[in-house]
């Protein structure tokens, strides 16, 4: 009987402590996303770049037009894709597009959330906001030669780059 009612006691502590240690009742605040949570996020970022004729670094600009370095789309061994551009300095006439504008050319911020959770946001900005080394997204018709008209240019601003999903 004594036995008995030291094991009674050990268990009902054991319970007593378990409820005391919370095991698993906080939920965190920060939960993981699904692969599926993240395709979709992915998705809206995507649409961002969709129907773009080219998208790349500004080289250099002027009145009226700008070079791009243009950063090309390749698939990795895994089947991902990745982005690839020459290093500063090493641009050649290959890897640079003329990108010509005129007064009707709409220019966009557009902020971009790293951790895929909002939908990008768009603000209407001047062609005075392409600076050097401006990361640029372009929409338009190519010209016969080789230059690209420009109908809209967006800016992008990448947030919470720290919760983009993936190894960096």
């Amino acid at each position: 009987m004594k036995h008995s009612k030291w094991i009674s006691m050990l268990l009902a502590g054991v319970c007593a402590l378990s409820l005391l240690a919370g095991c698993g009742s906080k939920e965190n605040a920060e939960t993981p996303q699904t692969p599926s949570q993240q395709q979709s996020g992915s998705n809206m970022n995507d649409a961002v770049y969709k129907g773009s004729l080219l998208n790349g670094w500004v080289k250099d600009f002027s009145d009226g037009e700008f070079s791009v370095v243009v950063t090309e789309q390749e698939t990795a061994d895994d089947g991902g894709a990745v982005a690839v551009m020459p290093a500063p300095g090493s641009e050649k006439a290959e890897n640079t597009t003329k990108v010509i504008y005129d007064e009707d050319c709409k220019f966009q911020i557009v902020k971009i959330d790293g951790a895929q959770e909002k939908a990008p946001e768009y603000e209407d900005v001047t062609a005075e906001n392409i600076k050097k080394e401006t990361q640029v997204i372009i929409f338009g018709e190519e010209l016969q030669s080789g230059k690209v008209k420009a109908e809209k240019v967006l800016i992008p601003q990448i947030y919470n780059k720290d919760k983009m999903p993936g190894s960096y």
